[in-house]
């Protein structure tokens, strides 16, 4: 099993918070220790001492990256299964997480370039397969309450997934001023289809 956050040690952290940086700039290309040293204000060498391949370095990179997002899909869940049904509350606990990942728009780049990558690596499409199967599965528990709660759509979770994917990914070409408005009132167009909206239920 890979190390959690929280085992990283203080050097690897900035190490890996470095590259963050790096590969949301340069994309994958540009990844090399060199310019992660660089990044991170390190004398060179310092990387590759840690993560002596770049393989090792982008799978390190995946890890952490993947460990943020399903930290936050779980902790989504959680707050989602103390309100099942409720259609209202999953858009603004949606929305509230797409915004706070906006804030952060160098961490969302970045999985954007190790998706791609992960499309020509095993392991790293299974560290990001897990994380996504998980708001998949969140998803599908927020359509199965709307539907109990007497909603007539039949939305597909995997579907709607992919369609809040680009939701975000669209969201990076706007001006930063614009990204959240854009992303609250998208994501709210997408969840409240699967039901009444909460004033007229």
């Amino acid at each position: 099993m890979s190390p959690t956050q929280e085992e990283l040690s203080p050097r690897r952290r900035a190490i890996l918070e470095a590259a963050t940086t790096v590969l949301a700039r340069q994309g994958n290309r540009g990844l090399t220790h060199r310019a992660v040293d660089r990044e991170a204000g390190l004398a060179e060498g310092s990387s590759s001492a840690y993560y002596r391949t770049r393989e090792a370095l982008l799978g390190a990179l995946g890890d952490l990256v993947a460990d943020r997002l399903a930290a936050d899909v779980a902790a989504l869940g959680e707050r989602l299964a103390s309100c099942p049904g409720d259609v209202g509350r999953a858009v603004a606990e949606v929305s509230a997480l797409f915004s706070r990942w906006l804030d952060h728009p160098e961490l969302l780049t970045a999985r954007l370039e190790l998706t791609v990558a992960a499309t020509r690596d095993d392991a790293l499409a299974e560290r990001f397969t897990q994380w996504r199967a998980e708001l998949v599965r969140t998803v599908d528990r927020v359509i199965a309450d709307a539907d109990d709660a007497g909603a007539t759509g039949s939305a597909s979770a995997e579907t709607l997934v992919a369609a809040m994917d680009g939701v975000l990914v669209a969201s990076l070409l706007r001006p930063p001023a614009a990204r959240h408005a854009y992303v609250a009132s998208s994501t709210e167009q997408l969840l409240t289809a699967l039901g009444p909206h909460p004033q007229d239920a």
